[in-house]
């Protein structure tokens, strides 16, 4: 199988192998962010390698440091999948993605015990 790099940093790579993305950690820990309808699109890291995204069908975020692997997927239920071609960090805990009509749209989340949960 082909591994394809989304995202890199210091410590963490972000991959995917056709439709199931993975990040592994340079001390060799790995964890899935799942499986996406059609190849992922795009993913980040956090700056302060706290989290990663990943997206395409949707979107996951996936703890990094305490909690390695804990994730939480947004716009990939029935009726509410959004089609996200780009991903850009604006906070410790928020982002911007970009959907197929080329618009931003933002995202804020925080750290919560169980994983992230969006913002209210």
């Amino acid at each position: 199988m082909t591994t394809h790099e989304l995202a890199r940093s210091a410590d963490y790579i972000v991959q995917h192998e056709y439709e199931h993305a993975r990040v592994t950690a340079a001390d060799g820990r790995h964890a899935s962010l799942g499986e996406f309808y059609g190849d992922p699109a795009v993913a980040l890291i956090d700056d302060h390698e706290q989290w990663c995204a990943v997206a395409g069908e949707g979107l996951v975020i996936c703890r990094l440091e305490q909690g390695f692997g804990q994730c939480a997927e947004y716009y990939r239920q029935p009726g509410e999948v959004r089609w996200i071609t780009d991903l850009r960090q604006t906070g410790a805990f928020a982002l911007e993605w970009r959907g197929e009509d080329g618009v931003w749209h933002s995202l804020a989340f925080e750290a919560a015990v169980s994983g992230y949960a969006p913002r209210r």
